[in-house]
């Protein structure tokens, strides 16, 4: 438990851009704000800092909402009240004008971002807001090959065949830290596939898409990130482009690399269902175009696979 907590507040640029959005979306003495997640409380504290009328807190872990209680106290925080359960089947007091989350994973939905936060519009209060406001996830090819040569370990062992084994890891999404060099045009190739505006009714089966044209040489994989508006013009981006967080990106690697030729079109399609009875399944496929007729294809499902391999 104390790992996860100290993962997160040792990241700075993600402590940082919370407390600002939190600042900013806080009417001191107005606003009263749901900490859904709370964690430690550290958000939770920082809404009372920003003169927050009232704070209710939940976490679905015992263990955790203690520490919480506890650092409420040691912070002389008088405005904050923490529930132990799942938000789903608590409410605060009273309607909230913001409701304040950090259920952001390597993959934006995998901690069940939408599930909870569509379901926590019936806190708010006419007009009320969330933070975040918004989650944007990105696609880019992956030219490079050193992500995939440490993944791509089943051959050459001893005589044993181990296709069976690379069949089911190439099947899934890996949480790794990508140099922009070894994206498409350094990263900056990368496209917008979905976009999630909250609060809002979105779904949690998504579809994106991506096309490139590219270069002469192979392409290995697809990179994902997302980029969360925390509030006005304050965002917390997983971009290899944007200062490093304790956030990684997910590489979604092909079972063989495509050879392009200059001028060679790239399609991809990824399929996202976070569900409750879900998980986290991502599944991508596409295929590679020249001349207007397919040449290669490729596909992934992680639901075979566990996306921290």
């Amino acid at each position: 438990m104390i790992e996860s907590q100290r993962r997160l507040l040792s990241d700075r640029i993600r402590n940082q851009a919370y407390a600002e959005a939190i600042r900013r979306a806080v009417q001191p003495r107005k606003t009263r704000v749901a900490d859904l997640g709370t964690g430690t409380g550290f958000l939770a504290i920082l809404c009372e800092r920003a003169g927050a009328r009232s704070v209710w807190g939940c976490d679905g872990d015992a263990g955790v909402i203690k520490l919480a209680r506890q650092t409420v106290k040691d912070n002389g925080a008088t405005r904050i009240r923490l529930v132990h359960g799942h938000s789903t089947q608590l409410a605060p007091p009273e309607p909230v004008e913001l409701v304040v989350s950090e259920i952001l994973g390597h993959f934006a939905c995998e901690e069940h971002l939408i599930e909870s936060l569509v379901d926590a519009r019936r806190w708010l209060a006419p007009g009320g807001r969330m933070i975040p406001a918004a989650v944007e996830q990105f696609l880019c090819p992956v030219t490079g090959a050193t992500v995939q040569r440490g993944i791509d370990v089943f051959t050459d062992h001893q005589g044993v065949d181990l296709a069976a084994a690379r069949a089911i890891a190439l099947h899934n999404g890996y949480v790794r830290t990508l140099d922009p060099a070894e994206l498409l045009d350094g990263g900056r190739a990368g496209q917008l596939i979905d976009r999630m505006v909250f609060p809002g009714d979105e779904p949690s089966r998504r579809h994106g898409k991506a096309a490139w044209t590219l270069p002469a040489g192979p392409v290995h994989g697809l990179c994902l990130w997302w980029d969360a508006e925390l509030w006005d013009g304050i965002h917390l981006s997983t971009s290899p482009l944007q200062p490093s967080t304790h956030w990684e990106q997910i590489y979604l690697p092909l079972q063989q690399p495509l050879q392009a030729k200059a001028g060679d079109r790239l399609e991809a399609d990824v399929r996202f269902d976070t569900r409750w009875d879900s998980g986290c399944a991502v599944q991508w496929a596409g295929k590679l175009l020249r001349g207007g007729k397919a040449v290669a294809a490729f596909s992934g499902d992680n639901r075979i696979g566990v996306m921290r391999g």
